[in-house]
């Protein structure tokens, strides 16, 4: 019961520190030319999007062009 409680009132942080990480390996992603790294974000968005509150057509729109231009990026 202490970790949920601890959970719930640090989840402002826990949440800022996880797209903090995805936003430095999205950088890194892009700097770098190996393509394993880009099919590793593709998933990692891919499942992260399941969780999405709002799924608009212009969202879905959006991730399935950022996917594509990860995907292009890695041929």
């Amino acid at each position: 019961m202490d970790i949920i409680t601890w959970i719930v009132s640090h989840i402002q942080v826990i949440l800022s520190v996880l797209f903090g990480v995805i936003f430095v390996c999205s950088l890194i992603v892009k700097l770098t030319p190996n393509t394993k790294d880009d099919e590793v974000l593709t998933k990692i968005i891919g499942f992260l999007d399941h969780f999405s509150v709002v799924k608009t057509a212009k969202d879905k729109d959006l991730i399935e062009r950022a996917k594509k231009n990860i995907e292009g990026n890695s041929v």
